[in-house]
């Protein structure tokens, strides 16, 4: 990169984007957040505030803190991007799932920015390498930093390669992500869902087929999870929890039935599909498989509990290291 601290593009001011334009500039990198629309930004700027106000509660911010995100936070309209893009070190997209706004976006991007600015899509999914392909020169420095809602408080960025995305970019973005505090976790090949939301759809896809069947009430399945490995994952993750128990045991589980009578469903989740179908899609819906109640208190309590989950661990990743 080109200095110490390079400089930082957030392409979209969404929910995802804001808070990762608000982890940069929050630690001291000159950081431009885009948007096609001033009422998004107004927005963004809205959220960012009652983030920060969050975490000062939670002594997690202070005034310094405060004061770096105002000072390093730059907020610009989409069709302003080319007049700083010489300067861009680093674009992180976080624009609409959509493969011709991104292509598009990128291509933009490819035309106006150096030939070293390293391209980062925050796409949960999509395979934006192939999406690309003919519209960005320099495909090595195309790279997926896939970041987890909300940014400014979930460590874990998921950094994906492309098929010719370098060695070096891929080490650059490491770097980048521990020095805001992040935990990336690096696949060498893109695989649809990456880490995380692979795993989520197999867990998922167990416990929907479970409830669908009748065997367990959605609030006993979760509970199952919440009081096992919910308690567990901050500290030991599902491979290290085998090393613990013993392989020999779990393999005789899993060979002893479990894996013959697991969901196999490879097209579609029937309970999701039911669910969506009659509008129950999640939190902002007030239910999906479970029910909730008014959708800002139940972000500001996750919230709340995101960041004193992180309290504990980081305390374990300091006695550990």
């Amino acid at each position: 990169m080109a200095t110490d601290k390079p400089t930082i593009l957030v392409a979209g001011a969404g929910t995802m984007g804001n808070s990762i334009a608000h982890v940069f500039a929050a630690n001291g990198y000159t950081t431009y957040m885009s948007s096609r629309h001033q009422e998004t930004l107004d927005q963004a700027l809205g959220r960012i505030g009652a983030a920060v106000a969050v975490l000062k509660s939670e002594g997690m911010a202070d005034e310094a803190y405060e004061a770096a995100l105002r000072e390093n936070l730059h907020p610009i309209h989409t069709d302003e991007i080319p007049s700083i893009a010489q300067e861009l070190d680093v674009v992180f997209e976080s624009i609409v799932e959509n493969p011709d706004a991104k292509r598009d976006l990128y291509s933009m991007l490819s035309d106006n920015c150096r030939a070293d600015c390293i391209l980062a899509s925050n796409t949960s999914g999509m395979d934006v390498f192939s999406v690309c392909e003919g519209a960005v020169e320099n495909m090595e420095r195309l790279i997926i930093a896939h970041w987890f809602n909300p940014p400014h408080l979930m460590k874990l960025v998921e950094v994906v390669k492309g098929p010719k995305t370098s060695d070096d970019v891929a080490e650059q973005m490491r770097e980048l992500l521990e020095a805001v505090g992040r935990k990336p976790a690096v696949l060498n090949t893109f695989v649809p869902g990456f880490i995380v939301n692979r795993l989520a759809t197999v867990i998922n896809r167990e416990l929907y087929h479970m409830i669908d069947q009748g065997w367990v009430a959605a609030e006993d399945a979760e509970n199952a999870i919440k009081y096992t490995h919910g308690l567990r994952f901050g500290f030991e993750g599902p491979l290290e929890l085998w090393d613990f128990v013993g392989l020999n045991i779990p393999m005789t589980v899993a060979r002893g039935g479990v894996l013959a009578s697991l969901c196999n469903d490879t097209e579609t989740l029937p309970l999701g599909e039911k669910l969506v179908a009659e509008g129950k899609t999640g939190v902002k819906a007030g239910e999906g498989v479970l029910k909730y109640g008014d959708v800002n208190e139940y972000v500001e309590k996750r919230s709340r509990r995101v960041i004193q989950m992180t309290k504990v661990v980081e305390e374990w990743d300091r006695e550990d290291s």
